[in-house]
């Protein structure tokens, strides 16, 4: 009974030595945590964006915590890296870096801010972005131009384009101007006519790209010539011709069969007939833009009857005007040449060889007075009819050239 007594006062006393012992330990690793301090954390920043540039990236970041004013940036598996100050600014506002010589490449970015004495830090920000280099460089080509052409003057140029090229945001024009002063002109990607009104001389171009919409770095092709187009003229657009008429100068049409709109409708099979009162007898019509003109063409009303008889234009005067505010008088009209039309074998009224028939079928051709400035307004002076009477006029078709300079 003793012996029982003794072995549970001796197991009892075992288990306090351990619990004791315990406590101990406890205390002491409670106690070396309590040496070192409560842990700080640093906030991360809030948001970042990576913008892409060449062989560079920009860091767009914003920090709300006042406490962080360091940035470690580490990427290539944290085996590179860089620090920066954190200047003071408003929670609101971005703060910018530049992380420079990074070869053409994608990137995953780790961000972690820090206090001033780099020992309290924040979790890690993730981000990813690309630099772009020689490789992008070799993709980029020239936007192509449709044309490009001198019109009005010597000094003017109009260039069309086709269409945009992926990830160029226009070209840039090189040239020296009417002062003798060199210019740049930048011409958006959206635009597809270019005009420059001051140029002497050529002038070169290269297309402006950036790879991504926000990258910070533009790329550029070599400036290369501009085609300019050799050819001297082009037929003007006839759906831009219009009716019209200033004041003093009505018009006299024979009927609706014959109205003025009969000499620009492709057909030499219709004709313009007027009414006439004596001569000079005039009529107007609007060609829809300013055009230097250098020829036109014309033909007669081609009816066996009348060719090179009756109505039709023998001699006659073009005049032209740059604005609507003219009139029957001729001031601000400016001659644009007289003219005579031709009948090849010289046979008297009334009789015609098929040269005769020939040459008029084909059009006649009447050159403008080269001297002469845009117009846009036409008029038509008419002074003598192949049949001498002066009961009226007729004209079948006209086809008007332009300049190329």
């Amino acid at each position: 009974m003793k012996s029982n007594y003794i072995y549970r006062l001796v197991n009892i006393c075992i288990v306090i030595f351990v619990f004791l012992s315990s406590c101990s330990k406890m205390n002491d690793l409670h106690d070396k945590y309590l040496q070192r301090g409560e842990t700080l954390y640093v906030g991360k920043p809030d948001s970042v964006k990576v913008l892409a540039g060449r062989e560079r990236i920009k860091i767009r970041f914003w920090s709300s915590d006042p406490k962080a004013v360091k940035l470690a940036v580490y990427w290539l598996s944290r085996s590179d890296s860089a620090i920066f100050d954190i200047p003071p600014h408003l929670a609101k506002d971005s703060v910018e870096i530049i992380i420079p010589n990074l070869p053409e490449s994608n990137y995953s970015f780790e961000l972690v801010t820090m206090n001033k004495d780099f020992k309290n830090r924040s979790v890690t920000f993730q981000a990813s972005g690309s630099s772009f280099g020689d490789r992008f460089q070799a993709s980029l080509t020239n936007r192509v131009v449709q044309s490009s052409r001198r019109r009005l003057y010597p000094n003017y140029l109009e260039t069309k384009w086709f269409g945009a090229i992926e990830k160029a945001i226009g070209c840039e024009f090189a040239y020296v101007n009417t002062l003798g002063v060199s210019v740049k002109k930048f011409v958006p990607i959206t635009e597809t006519t270019t005009l420059i009104t001051n140029l002497v001389g050529g002038v070169n171009y290269r297309t402006l790209f950036l790879p991504t919409a926000s990258a910070i770095d533009t790329f550029y092709t070599a400036f290369i010539p501009v085609p300019i187009d050799v050819l001297t003229e082009e037929q003007m657009n006839k759906s831009l011709f219009l009716k019209w008429n200033p004041t003093g100068i009505p018009y006299t049409e024979l009927s609706a069969t014959y109205t003025i709109t009969k000499l620009w409708d492709n057909l030499t099979t219709t004709w313009y007939t007027q009414n006439t009162t004596p001569f000079p007898y005039s009529f107007t019509f609007d060609m829809g833009k300013i055009v230097k003109l250098r020829r036109f063409m014309q033909w007669q009303q081609l009816t066996l009857t009348v060719l090179y008889r009756t109505l039709n234009v023998k001699k006659f005067q073009l005049w032209g005007s740059d604005t609507p505010n003219v009139s029957n008088s001729f001031v601000g009209w400016v001659k644009l040449g007289d003219f005579v039309s031709v009948k090849p074998s010289g046979l008297p009224l009334g009789q015609e060889s098929a040269a005769d028939i020939a040459y008029a079928t084909a059009g006649e051709n009447f050159t403008v007075d080269p001297n002469a400035p845009p117009v846009r307004y036409i008029r038509y002076v008419v002074t003598e009819c192949w049949g001498g009477l002066q009961t009226g006029v007729t004209v079948s078709e006209m086809t008007f050239f332009e300049y190329f300079f």
